[in-house]
């Protein structure tokens, strides 16, 4: 049996994609991208709930 009588697929199926460069967020900007990220939902809940305030009661 030789290697040509081999079926598999692509070793390329199995490997994660890879983030282009200029998609990439420098790492001493993650924590600005998150507080961004977290303001964001925070103010798109308080518009679907009706609040016009920023506080949360639990």
């Amino acid at each position: 049996m030789g290697r040509d009588e081999h079926k598999t697929g692509s070793h390329g199926d199995r490997g994660l994609s890879q983030t282009p460069k200029n998609l990439k967020i420098p790492a001493d900007s993650v924590n600005e991208e998150y507080a961004r990220e977290l303001a964001e939902i925070t103010r798109l809940r308080n518009k679907r709930l009706g609040k016009a305030g920023h506080s949360e009661k639990s």
